[in-house]
């Protein structure tokens, strides 16, 4: 299944009929040696002589079958051998394309196929027969066989049609082969037999670098005869200086888009990386993060030096705190590298989505809610979009899907499905939920949620891939927003298999979810009231925190709450279900009093306990403190307040806690036993906590009241 706007689709119907017409398919001129690259690689082929011998190497028996492979995909990664050279580096894993490719990098290759050199992405490829092939569909005999050994890897396509339309949805056969050889750095194609023609002659066969600076191609829209075999030879030496560093990420490798909480800090990290094989200095990285409407943020930075192939990473400038729901850009370049070859890496923009977390439809989308003329679709249908996402908060409950439908003229509707990220190497495994969405149930070029089937689905952590399908023999047509930056999580869906999207570099689509905070229990810990932190307590004190129901619904059990200070007996209370609302929180003051028979510093917990409590590593709070037995410690009581003063004696300072969490008098009034006032200096050191500056005051007795106000004056002693 093919990309189908509908110019593609016409334009590649003309040039197959133009093939045909022409008789373009049958052309099989094949020159006989070629190069050498800017990097110094030549080739040669067995025509030529010095060139390889004809000689393919039967892995079907001794080899790996490698399955997964349909139309336009591709499989693995698969290890590497240590030490292989491509161009100045060493791949350590390779992926295996079904359109006859392996890739360095991960990347997927479609029609149209590329010339070689070229420096649009993707890169880092070696094409052996980069054509429109397809293992889909039934009775195709397609297989393909991969085979690992100490010196040598051989990568088998046997018996691959190519892709047509119609059905069956393959015709011809193509059997090569790729030989990776360690200890000559060669790279081998072997071409068993060829039989059939593709849309177009769309055929590239050839060698590309990382960057798409350098690369050797052998042939372009010509196909390859069988018992031949091409040869592509490392340099014996090479002067070629690769000066290139660039971005290599935002935010996280993969150059994802992000979804984050709105008013929660995020920093604006990024990549630096040096992709050639030079080392560099003095790299100069800015980023920023604008928003049409929020204040973003900037930063800058130099990176000293880079070895090559080497990477750092780094946070620079205040994090963003997105106030503003919506798409912020991030932008990240670097400059100042002497001779840098590649301008294209210099500058990458990447998406983070700041997500409200009220409500109960939040969208977690990747497009910015605007839909470009066009769309995507596959001829014949079948074929889908599909993402990958991480929501910004646990749990949350996927109530809907949320697509827009540019083009259904054949009111076909379509099939929309999430699957759990458990699958092979974070891949899309357990179905989790698939709808139906009848051509009713939305309204073509309009911003639709389709609800799930029956129950909500329930991410407690990790992510999901969410996808839309054609259904067979449709044209209905997916939306598409080609505006940066773009958020490079799009997959395509062919033959019950995923790829990477080979648009995703520059294009998003209207299709993502509508989610909800879960109905879950969650009872924090929130914080010690009394003591305070680091206090010298001395006699019996009452041990006060605060208890949040962070969950979205009240307390539905009983909660346990407790307190441990060092080696002494824990002491529990419980309070009843029903009694916290969600969000809000309960502050709790223990009848059993710490103590100690003993001078003890050492730590006080306190914690929560609830059955169906669904995150409990927020249960507890901690704080050091010390005990110091028979040095009073004493309390002021006025009415319904109340304040602690410790240490008493004292000796520099005193500190008051108002208990509770009741807010103190600014004013104190501190008279000696004759009722003569002193002045002494007070630090406001929190809201419940106040600390006065006794230096200066004699050794005695005083006594400590609030403000002016007649009431229980305190007995304080100071020590000298």
């Amino acid at each position: 299944m093919k990309p189908n706007s509908i110019f593609l689709k016409l334009l590649l119907s003309f040039l197959w009929i133009l093939a045909l017409g022409t008789g373009l398919g049958g052309h099989r001129c094949l020159a006989a040696a070629g190069g050498p690259d800017a990097y110094g690689y030549t080739w040669k082929d067995s025509n030529e002589p010095g060139g390889p011998a004809y000689q393919w190497i039967d892995i079907t028996t001794t080899g790996t079958q490698v399955t997964g492979l349909g139309d336009d995909n591709f499989a693995g990664p698969f290890g590497f051998i240590d030490g292989f050279q491509f161009y100045w580096y060493y791949p350590t894993q390779v992926w295996i394309g079904s359109n006859g490719y392996l890739s360095f990098s991960g990347n997927n290759f479609a029609s149209p196929f590329p010339i070689i050199p070229n420096t649009a992405s993707p890169h880092n490829f070696i094409a052996g027969m980069m054509s429109d092939l397809n293992f889909d569909g039934t009775g195709n005999p397609g297989t393909c066989y991969y085979r690992n050994t100490s010196d040598t890897i051989v990568i088998s396509w046997i018996n691959v049609p190519f892709w047509t339309m119609g059905t069956p949805s393959f015709i011809g056969s193509n059997s090569f082969q790729i030989v990776l050889v360690r200890s000559d750095r060669s790279i081998t194609f072997n071409y068993q037999s060829q039989l059939g023609m593709t849309q177009g002659d769309d055929i590239t066969i050839g060698i590309e670098n990382i960057t798409g600076q350098l690369g050797l191609q052998h042939s372009k829209n010509i196909y390859p005869t069988g018992g031949y075999s091409v040869k592509f030879y490392y340099p014996t030496t090479t002067t070629y200086q690769a000066v290139d560093g660039g971005v290599h990420w935002n935010m996280e490798e993969g150059n994802g888009g992000v979804f984050v909480k709105r008013y929660t800090a995020v920093p604006s990290t990024t990549n630096i990386k040096n992709f050639g094989n030079q080392p560099i200095q003095s790299i100069n990285v800015t980023t920023s993060v604008s928003h049409p409407t929020a204040i973003g943020t900037s930063g800058s930075g130099q990176v000293s030096s880079l070895l090559p192939g080497t990477d750092t990473t780094l946070s620079l400038g205040a994090p963003l705190i997105p106030t503003d729901p919506g798409i912020y850009t991030m932008i990240s370049q670097v400059s100042g590298i002497t001779g840098d070859l590649v301008a294209s890496n210099n500058l990458l923009q990447s998406k983070i989505i700041a997500v409200d977390t009220v409500g109960t439809q939040i969208p977690l989308v990747y497009h910015d809610a605007t839909a470009e003329p066009g769309g995507i679709s596959w001829s014949g249908g079948s074929g889908g979009i599909g993402y990958y996402i991480k929501p910004p908060f646990y749990p949350c409950q996927i109530n809907g899907y949320n697509i827009n439908i540019a083009a259904d003229p054949s009111a076909s509707g379509c099939y929309l499905k999430i699957y759990d990220d458990n699958g092979p190497n974070g891949g899309p495994g357990t179905l989790l939920d698939s709808v139906y969405a009848s051509p009713t149930s939305y309204t073509v070029g309009v911003n639709s949620v389709i609800p799930t089937a029956g129950t909500q689905v329930s991410i407690p952590s990790g992510g999901f891939y969410v996808l839309w399908v054609m259904p067979a023999g449709s044209n209905v047509t997916l939306a598409w927003d080609r505006t940066p930056p773009v958020s490079n999580r799009s997959y395509e869906y062919l033959g019950g298999l995923w790829a990477p999207c080979r648009f995703r570099f520059t294009e998003d689509y209207f299709l993502g979810v509508s989610v909800a905070w879960a109905n879950f229990e969650d009872v924090r810990a929130l914080r010690l009231v009394s003591p305070q932190a680091n206090a010298l307590l001395n006699t019996p004190t009452p041990v006060q925190f605060r208890a949040l129901n962070a969950g979205s619904s009240v307390n539905g059990q009983p909660i346990q709450l407790g307190y441990k200070f060092s080696i002494e007996a824990p002491v529990f209370h419980t309070v009843p279900a029903g009694s916290i609302l969600p969000g809000d929180s309960i502050t709790h003051q223990f009848t059993t009093l710490l103590s100690s028979g003993a001078l003890r510093s050492g730590t006080l917990c306190t914690w929560v306990r609830m059955n169906g409590d669904m995150n409990s590593s927020n249960d507890t709070t901690c704080i050091n403190v010390t005990y110091q037995p028979g040095v009073g410690l004493r309390e002021i009581v006025r009415g319904n307040q109340s304040w602690t003063l410790y240490p008493n004696p004292a000796s520099d300072d005193v500190r008051i806690l108002g208990m509770n969490e009741q807010k103190l008098p600014g004013e104190w009034l501190l008279t000696d036993a004759t009722g003569r006032a002193f002045r002494v200096l007070s630090e406001q050191e929190t809201d419940q906590q106040i600390r006065l500056d006794l230096r200066g005051l004699a050794e005695g007795v005083y006594y400590l009241q609030a403000g002016n106000e007649a009431g229980r004056a305190l007995p304080l002693f100071i020590r000298r």
